[in-house]
Order: C-alpha cells, then sequence, then structure tokens
C-alpha cells in the first residue's frame, strides 16, 4: 500500500519470508511522529495489560494476558529516532524522526538486531522491488479484457491478490483478527485459486485431512501451535467442503496422486448429546489416505442421518451459521446441505468408480437420488424451501415470516442436477426477488427476519436487511449468477455479476476489493459492511471466468 501528499510517499509492505512490516517514508518535508498502540490482544479488555519499553534503539511490547504471551513485538528504525514507551492509559509507542531523507520503519516478532537490518534504507527499497516482482508474477497470470472497465480492474490483480494475501496468508482483517485457519474457507479459497495455482489447494486439502476427526467430522477452525487448538462443532456442511475440493482439484489438475498421500488425522472424543461445541487441542489420531479421508466426511454425513422431509440434518447451521437455532434440537433439515451434498456426492462416486470401487460408488449414487427427492418434495410452487425447523414448520417458503426464498437454495437445486424445469423457475423467481437492479445489489433472502417472527438463530440479531439478514451476503449472490450462466440465463448471471462491482454513493469501503455483504436496509442501503477479508473474492474470480471467458464451470 501506498500514499503520497505532496513529495511525500509512504509505502507499507511484507517484505517475503520475513515476519515483519516495513514502512518505507520517502522526501517527507519535515520531521515524522510515529505512534502506534499495541494491543496484542484477542480481547479488547486485554489490551490494558501491554507491557511496552525502549531498548537497544528499538521499541518493544509484550501482553502476559494476550494470545500469544511469550511473544515480543518490536518496532525498529533506519535513524537515530526519540523513542517513547508509555503504559499510562492506553499503552503506547512514540517515535520522533528527522525528515528529509529516507525512512524506514520495522516492525515484527523478531529480534531487534534482524528489525535493524531490515530498516537499512537500500536494503528495504531492495525488498520492496523484490515483492513488486513477486506479486505481480502471481497476480498478472490472468487477463481479461470485456467491454466493462470495472471487471478488468478487479480481475486483473485484484481478485487474486485479495483471495490470496487475505485469505489464505494473513487469514485475517480489521474485521475478524483472530487469524485462524477456517477448515472450509481455506478449501474454497484455495479451489477458486486454481486458474492461477494449484499448490495453495492441493495444500490446503492435506491440511484439511490433518484436521479432520476419525469419526469424519473435522475442526471448524484452529490456529496453528504447538500442538493446534481448534474447535469441534456440529457444523453440518464444513466436512462436505473436503470432498468437494478434492474432485475440483482432479478436474482440474489430473493429479490422481493426490488421493494416496497419507495424512495423520485427529482423535477425540465425540460431541457428547447437547455439546454444541468444544474447543481443544490438536490430538492425533489414525493415518489414512486422502481419500479415505474424504470418504469419510460423506460416510459421517449420511451416519447423522435424514429427516421426517427426506433431507439431511442441520445440525447447527449449514453453510449459513447463523440458522443455528433451526436444528438446535437435532431434527432441522437443511435443503441446501442436501443439495450439496448431491452435487458433490455425485462427483466422488465417479472417483470411486475410477478407482475401482463400484460398492461404494453404488451407495452414494443411491444416496443422491434420495437427496434428490427430497429436495423436489421440496418444491414450493415457484422456489425450493430453505429448510425445516426442528417442529417441521418449513423455512423458505410462501408462508415464511422471514426467508420466503433464499438465493442458495435455488443456485445449488441447479448444481445438484434437480428438475430442470423447476431450476430455471426457481433461478427467475430468486433473479425477480431477490436482485435489486436499482439498489445494484442482489439479497441472500427476503424478506429478513424482524421482530415477533420466527427465530432462525443468531442472524435474527443482525437487524433487518444487515449482513446473512436479508442483505447482499456476495458469496450466496455469486453462486446465484453461477447458476444462472449454467443453466441458459447468461445474461441475468452477467447482469448480476457487474452489479456486484457497483459502487454507490452511499458504498463507503475500499473501491479496489469486493465486499463480503452489502446492506438492503432503508437506513444504510447501498453500504459495505465487511471488505477485504470474504470468500467471495475467489468465487467472484471463477464465476467472471466462466462468464466471460475461461474456467470456471461446477
Amino acid at each position: 500500500a501506498a500514499w503520497e501528499k505532496g513529495a511525500a510517499r509512504v509505502t507499507l509492505f511484507v517484505p517475503q519470508g520475513a515476519d515483519a512490516r516495513l514502512m518505507i517514508i520517502e522526501n517527507a518535508p519535515a520531521d515524522l511522529v510515529w505512534e502506534l498502540h499495541p494491543a496484542l490482544a484477542w480481547e479488547a479488555r486485554d489490551a490494558a495489560f501491554v507491557r511496552t519499553r525502549a531498548q537497544d534503539g528499538a521499541l518493544l511490547a509484550s501482553n502476559p494476558r494476550g494470545g500469544a504471551p511469550e511473544l515480543t513485538f518490536r518496532a525498529a528504525f533506519s535513524c537515530e529516532a526519540r523513542l517513547t514507551a508509555s503504559e499510562a492509559g492506553l499503552p503506547l509507542f512514540r517515535a520522533e524522526l528527522p525528515g528529509g531523507e529516507t525512512r524506514v520503519i520495522a516492525c515484527g516478532f523478531l529480534p531487534s538486531a534482524e528489525l535493524h537490518r531490515l530498516a537499512e534504507p537500500e536494503r528495504a527499497l531492495a525488498l520492496l522491488d523484490e515483492a513488486k516482482r513477486r506479486w505481480a508474477a502471481l497476480t498478472g497470470r490472468l487477463k481479461v479484457k470485456t467491454p466493462h472497465p470495472e471487471l478488468d480492474r478487479y480481475m486483473n490483480g485484484w481478485a487474486v491478490y485479495q483471495t490470496l494475501a487475505c485469505r489464505l496468508l494473513a487469514r485475517t482483517s480489521i474485521y475478524q483478527s483472530g487469524g485462524a485457519y477456517g477448515f472450509r474457507d481455506q478449501l474454497q479459497d484455495a479451489v477458486n485459486l486454481l486458474p492461477v495455482a494449484s499448490a495453495p489447494a492441493r495444500e490446503r486439502i492435506l491440511a484439511a485431512c490433518a484436521h479432520q476427526y476419525e469419526e469424519g467430522d473435522v475442526m471448524h477452525w484452529w490456529h496453528e501451535g504447538e500442538p493446534d487448538r481448534g474447535v469441534r462443532t456440529r457444523c453440518s456442511d464444513d466436512l462436505l467442503w473436503l470432498p468437494w475440493a478434492v474432485c475440483e482439484y482432479l478436474d482440474f489438475t489430473h493429479d490422481a496422486g493426490l488421493l494416496d498421500e497419507r495424512v495423520t488425522g485427529l482423535g477425540s472424543a465425540e460431541l457428547a448429546p447437547g455439546e454444541d461445541s468444544r474447543y481443544e487441542q490438536a490430538v492425533p489420531g489414525r493415518e489414512c489416505s486422502v481419500l479415505e479421508h474424504a470418504s469419510a466426511a460423506l460416510k459421517c454425513v449420511l451416519r447423522r442421518g435424514f429427516g421426517e422431509h427426506g433431507l439431511l440434518l442441520m445440525g447447527t447451521g449449514d453453510w449459513c451459521d447463523g440458522f443455528d437455532a433451526v436444528g438446535h434440537a437435532g431434527r432441522g433439515e437443511s435443503v441446501w446441505l442436501t443439495e450439496f451434498f448431491a452435487h458433490t456426492a455425485r462427483r466422488f462416486a465417479a472417483v470411486l468408480e475410477a478407482r475401482g470401487d463400484t460398492p461404494s460408488a453404488a451407495v452414494l449414487m443411491s444416496s443422491v437420488r434420495r437427496c434428490i427427492k427430497g429436495v423436489e418434495d421440496a418444491w414450493d410452487g415457484e422456489w425450493y424451501r430453505r429448510g425445516y425447523f426442528d417442529d417441521g414448520r418449513p423455512l423458505g417458503s410462501r408462508e415464511s415470516s422471514g426467508c420466503r426464498i433464499d438465493a442458495i437454495a435455488q443456485a445449488w437445486a441447479a448444481f445438484a442436477g434437480c428438475d430442470e424445469t423447476r431450476v430455471k423457475t426457481a433461478l427467475n423467481s430468486a433473479y425477480e426477488r431477490l436482485f435489486d437492479r436499482k439498489l445494484g445489489i442482489c439479497k441472500l433472502f427476503e424478506p429478513p427476519f424482524g421482530d415477533g417472527g420466527e427465530y432462525a438463530g443468531y442472524v435474527n440479531s443482525y437487524g433487518e436487511g444487515f449482513r446473512e439478514n436479508g442483505g447482499q451476503y456476495t458469496h450466496g449472490a455469486i453462486w446465484l449468477a453461477l447458476a444462472c450462466l449454467e443453466h441458459g440465463m447468461a445474461d441475468k448471471g452477467r447482469e448480476i455479476l457487474l452489479a456486484l462491482l457497483h459502487r454507490g454513493e452511499n458504498y463507503g469501503a475500499e473501491p479496489f476489493v469486493l465486499a463480503a455483504d452489502v446492506y438492503s436496509n432503508p437506513a444504510r442501503a447501498g453500504e459495505a459492511g465487511w471488505s477485504w477479508y470474504t470468500g467471495s473474492a475467489g468465487w467472484y474470480l471463477r464465476a467472471a471466468l466462466r462468464a466471460f471467458g475461461g474456467d470456471g464451470k461446477m
């Protein structure tokens, strides 16, 4: 990132292979003051425990109550600086540097001497050139030219950069600063980068196998450490992203050797009845092949079973974590999950057949047929329902007080192989009811959940028209566009994709990245929520390639 004011220029970057961030200030017309409030804490209340000091020409900070109490954060400078480390009130770093020549500030969890070396101006400028060349090589592998300049600007660099830098490497932004590895997030992001590089997908598939339990379910997210620590949940879709990713990787690379890679998974006691989640230390389980890991995921979903409407059980949330109350008693069902399983299991059955495991392939295909019947039975006249509550009430029907029609249930009916006539009706219904062409947003569902109506879970707490609760959740909008592209409605799919790059007067977020969500609430209509940290960046890359030429087919 770089800023200019007058003759002065400030550039920030992370050099390759160093746990540090460098700030280069060139042509400063006056003396400089740099201040930082180091928090070093997962919770804001713990920031007050930061301890700071100046030592050996560097500023040091640590937090015994932070997430990593053993680490010391340091800042070093390219010239003599007047340093202040204060713990009064909010902990503060302050450095006063003379202006004029090139100045460099190096921050990170490295020894002071190493940071001082990184802060040497000639070295810092050389590292900047190296970083620029590396990113240009990565983000420049795809080039598109369309009649839409805004699309070209995003696709020719930013889409890859947002997915790789923020999602796969940093795993964070100002909205979600924990930096954990998300099981399903990382798999989707890496797979959607396959047109650029196959190594991230292979790496993340192996990492996912290493965080799968013997029973087939997975760590929803984890932090790396000695050992790793993460959370085991009853979320129902997490584990399916592994066999999906394996199928995607094989289709793109034809690297069948991946299936024979052996990975040690996790072992621990299963969640007890009434235990929705458990944060725990990773304990090694049994070693098996990637093929066996992926098979175990599909078997686990089937073992959890179907509900009374012939659909797979929702658990404590499928793709929409906010639907955590729909199946809290263990009987709620998900149309979307059933569609996703049918799509994935059909493809994985072909993998098993190619490996000579015809009996297992036949079992999966029988399950696919059962899933499709359950989804077709959830037809509501003009679209597919989203699921059923524990007590059997429909979610996503014409009688629902919230979420009468949901984008992803219609999109994935197309990918699952449902009745083609119904699919086109469902997609048209979603397009007409969810795509606000005037505002330039495509809502996840409508209407939102409000006070006094149905309670689906914490999605209700967002407020009407915010995030998943009836706002644009860009991830889902892209799936709808992809479904349109693949089912004879390409013009509608392209129209949705171009609208997602719409930047109205209320938008308010960075114009060069894709926002995770955009509000539909009348008081904040068109305002972006999360930016940078969103899985929709990788999905957009895939969908736009599909829409305007290239790979990207589901």
